[in-house]
């Protein structure tokens, strides 16, 4: 059987056929749907380059294909259904068994197509489409969310199957008639606890070193506004008149000068240090433990994998209210969206009271263990594998 995976994620090809990704749909991930299908076609906006982007993560590999839309997907819905995007998205349904549709405007074009042809297909809700485009920065994004959050109520409403990554979030926001179930995007192996125990002696035997700058860090993409980094040097600038100075390490690509720009004028230009990207899996577990805070001040997200990776290193971590970040912190360690007030006082607190910094590092490591690979793909799998039988069913 051959499915066809549809999202607005970017990629690039180079002159030898291969495929990369600065976004989470790495060949890692792709691979997953081999395990239901024989072959996967990708539709997302596909661009030539002779070489790619640095640290971006190789999508193409045995199994995948990729067919690319133009990069249109800013234009208004009426026009993206007339154009070039819907013509492959039809031609690409027409010789496929089934349809994985995630949230995006081609997304919904995809599964309007499908269920208009009689294809099985199923929805990925990964984030709130109204905080996307709400938060994205621009007025056309305000103006576009009303009919975003309508869409994605409207296709995910009348899905057969849905997969979330929150466990309750997004599906009140969303929700979905049909078989539903519950799976982080996260993979992360079982972590030995000799990893807690380091970070922990780490930190007795710097307690006698007071004079050592905190360094909290935050993963994501730096295109938007959407992970809250203007809301986390707001918080460092509050810090800085107070007199306590913090460190924050970024790791993530986008408008990196741009950044830069934004934290001098604020007056936290020689505190903030972007490190761009790296290469899934160790080196990015290697840049967690150098730190010594987590945080997660987004503005839009659905359940964030880099704050699950982080509470898996034993970091104490904070984070705003939006979407699925309680289902992961406590109600001590959250604020609202935009705070940086009360994101200052967190992290004042955070970094003087090392009892609630051990604490909290406890307690995240233990939850981490909720998102260990083996737990998340047991229920993956059965949510698959249900949807694997209906389009067997349905093309017999």
């Amino acid at each position: 059987m051959k499915a066809l995976f549809v999202h607005s994620t970017r990629f690039v090809r180079t002159p030898d056929g291969k495929v990369f990704t600065g976004g989470s749909l790495s060949y890692e991930h792709l691979k997953r749907y081999l395990k239901y299908f024989d072959a996967l076609t990708v539709i997302g906006r596909l661009s030539e380059c002779s070489t790619p982007p640095e640290n971006w993560s190789l999508s193409s590999g045995p199994g995948v294909n990729f067919a690319g839309t133009p990069d249109d997907h800013g234009k208004p819905l009426m026009q993206l259904q007339t154009g070039a995007s819907r013509k492959l998205i039809q031609q690409q349904i027409e010789d496929c068994d089934a349809v994985i549709v995630r949230q995006s405007p081609i997304g919904w074009m995809a599964a309007k197509e499908a269920h208009s042809q009689g294809v099985p297909w199923a929805v990925e809700v990964v984030a709130s489409a109204w905080d996307d485009f709400w938060h994205y920065g621009t007025l056309p994004g305000k103006l576009y969310a009303p009919l975003a959050w309508w869409e994605s109520r409207r296709w995910t409403g009348q899905a057969k199957f849905a997969i979330y990554v929150t466990r309750q979030y997004l599906q009140k926001r969303y929700p979905c008639p049909g078989l539903c179930a519950h799976a982080s995007n996260v993979q992360i192996r079982p972590v030995p606890n000799a990893v807690l125990e380091e970070r922990l002696a780490g930190w007795s035997a710097k307690q006698s070193n007071c004079s050592k700058t905190p360094v909290i860090g935050m993963i994501g993409s730096l295109f938007t506004r959407h992970k809250g980094l203007h809301v986390a040097l707001k918080a460092l600038c509050r810090l800085k008149q107070q007199g306590l100075l913090i460190h924050l390490r970024v790791l993530g690509s986008g408008k990196l000068d741009s950044w830069q720009a934004a934290a001098r004028q604020l007056g936290a230009g020689g505190l903030l240090h972007l490190d761009g990207s790296l290469p899934a899996g160790e080196p990015v577990m290697q840049w967690l433990d150098a730190l010594d805070i987590y945080i997660q001040p987004s503005i839009t997200e659905g359940l964030p994998r880099a704050l699950i990776e982080a509470m898996s290193r034993g970091l104490p971590a904070l984070g705003s209210t939006c979407a699925g970040i309680p289902e992961l912190l406590p109600y001590e360690c959250l604020h609202h969206p935009g705070d940086d007030k009360t994101l200052a006082a967190q992290l004042r607190r955070m970094v003087e009271d090392k009892s609630w910094q051990i604490q909290q590092a406890k307690r995240n490591f233990e939850k981490a263990q909720e998102y260990y690979s083996d737990h998340v793909n047991a229920q993956r799998d059965q949510f698959w594998h249900r949807f694997v039988e209906h389009v067997k069913a349905a093309n017999k």
